[in-house]
């Protein structure tokens, strides 16, 4: 395998502007550069007219002086910055000048700058990928029996092509949701978790997760596509012809090292669809941990703030915060011994309802001893703690409480909006909120709609949305 350097390719300070101070301007004027050239038959322009749009990038700015480290030169006016930053540019290996037979002065860019601009403003942009439209050109190549022709130059290096931006494009998806599920371990309040909840069906819940499983779904193509891969190998004349193609295309002098390698390619696609199910079982089991997550979290901050836990976990925050902010604060200064004990840590070694203490399994053979006739509870108190039991599940806000409670709101109606619910205490709202949070849900009877109406009711600000059940 032939190991390229990048640095046999690019200038070794290649990336300096992109780690100076000034790091944020040179991206800015590279891509104003770069879009420049979109009206042109090369990545060539005029100086003055990059010069021009650059003096008029600096006018909008700020005005502060640009002081550049490496030769201290201090730039003041505008013009003086877009030539600056021009030939740092060019001395880091960006761009290069050329005089054309007029004498004037041309900006071209390199080819290998190019491409990495365009990956800029790829990440820039975060445009999602359109799986189906990958998928239907890898199948529609492959059906084109006029192509197979060349088959490697017409067919099998576009399939390769496309198969890996699929496989990366999915790669993403994967690597977006684990982003969100390690931002709800961040300390976040209830309301910023709905919120990030909101963000992620609508950045990709909705939109990239919900088109993967419905419309861009692979599997409709994917068995056409491994048999025709598998037609390319087993048919002679047409692998023949394909082995040729790489050898020319791939400057690969070797026959046999040529076969080997065009195999190699076309058997790691039909993998790649092959394995296509795994990546999106675990791109299922990450959108389920994630929202299971989300629910979990939210449902703790708002539930556990006025009993004892919630009240020691709001008491160790505090504390924590504080410790935090202030390096010199010491636990003991100036408190008291009596406040002191409250926090001693002691073993608990008594048992009753509520104790924590686990007790040993005795290895010992001994006998029983007879139970005093006082031990237990009688039927009644066991029937009033069972009645308290059933009580307690019935306010709780679990999924099957909250699928009951939207079915008798949607008794005799189609759907109804949030707005219309009582809103009249706390737990009003934070049944609204899991109202939305499961209905976002497949295992949910229902589903909500998100309206950009705004509402206020009772101190309670939230946006309205439908509710209606699933058909």
């Amino acid at each position: 395998m032939i190991i390229i350097n990048l640095f046999n390719i690019v200038s070794d300070d290649f990336f300096k502007p992109l780690t100076s101070k000034y790091k944020v301007t040179y991206i800015d004027c590279i891509r104003l550069i770069y879009n420049t050239y979109k009206t042109e038959l090369s990545f060539g322009v005029d100086k003055v007219v990059i010069l021009a749009e650059l003096e008029h990038y600096f006018d909008d700015q700020s005005s502060e002086d640009m002081v550049f480290d490496e030769d201290q030169e201090v730039a003041k006016d505008s013009r003086t910055k877009a030539n600056a930053i021009l030939r740092r540019l060019k001395d880091s290996g960006w761009l290069t000048y050329e005089v054309s037979n007029d004498y004037r002065v041309k900006v071209n860019l390199y080819d290998y700058t190019a491409t990495m601009i365009e990956s800029f403003n790829k990440i820039i942009k975060n445009e999602e990928m359109e799986y189906q439209s990958l998928v239907s050109q890898i199948h529609a190549t492959l059906l084109n029996k006029e192509a197979y022709v060349k088959p490697y130059e017409y067919i099998i290096k576009r399939v390769i092509e496309n198969t890996e931006e699929l496989i990366v494009g999915l790669k993403k998806l994967n690597t977006n949701i684990k982003k969100y599920i390690d931002a709800i371990t961040n300390e976040k309040t209830a309301g910023e978790i709905v919120q990030d909840f909101f963000l992620y069906h609508r950045d990709i819940g909705s939109k990239a997760y919900h088109r993967i499983k419905t419309s861009d779904n692979i599997s409709h193509f994917r068995t056409s596509i491994i048999e025709n891969l598998y037609n390319i190998l087993n048919d002679e004349h047409i692998y023949e012809r394909a082995i040729l193609g790489y050898m020319e295309i791939e400057e690969v002098e070797n026959r046999i090292d040529a076969e080997d390698s065009l195999r190699r390619k076309i058997l790691s696609i039909i993998s790649a669809f092959r394995n296509y199910d795994d990546i999106i079982s675990e791109i299922d089991n990450k959108n389920a941990k994630y929202i299971g997550s989300a629910v979990a979290r939210a449902k703790f901050l708002l539930t556990n703030t006025n009993n004892a836990e919630g009240k020691i976990s709001k008491i160790l925050a505090y504390l924590a915060d504080e410790f935090n902010n202030d390096d010199t604060l010491n636990l003991n200064d100036d408190v008291s011994e009596d406040l002191l004990e409250v926090f001693n840590m002691f073993p608990q070694g008594f048992i009753d309802n509520d104790s924590l203490y686990v007790v040993p399994i005795s290895k010992k053979m001994s006998l029983p001893e007879e139970l005093s006739a006082t031990l237990g509870i009688s039927e009644e108190e066991r029937e009033l703690r069972k009645l308290a039991l059933q009580e307690k599940n019935k306010n709780r806000f679990s999924r099957k409480n909250i699928n009951n409670y939207v079915n008798q709101l949607l008794t005799d109606k189609k759907a109804v909006l949030a707005s219309t619910l009582p809103l009249e205490s706390k737990r009003d709202l934070i049944r609204v909120i899991f109202i939305s949070l499961y209905g976002k849900d497949k295992k949910s009877k229902y589903k909500t709609t998100k309206t950009n109406k705004i509402i206020a009711i009772n101190s309670f600000r939230f946006s309205d949305f439908i509710i209606e059940r699933c058909k």
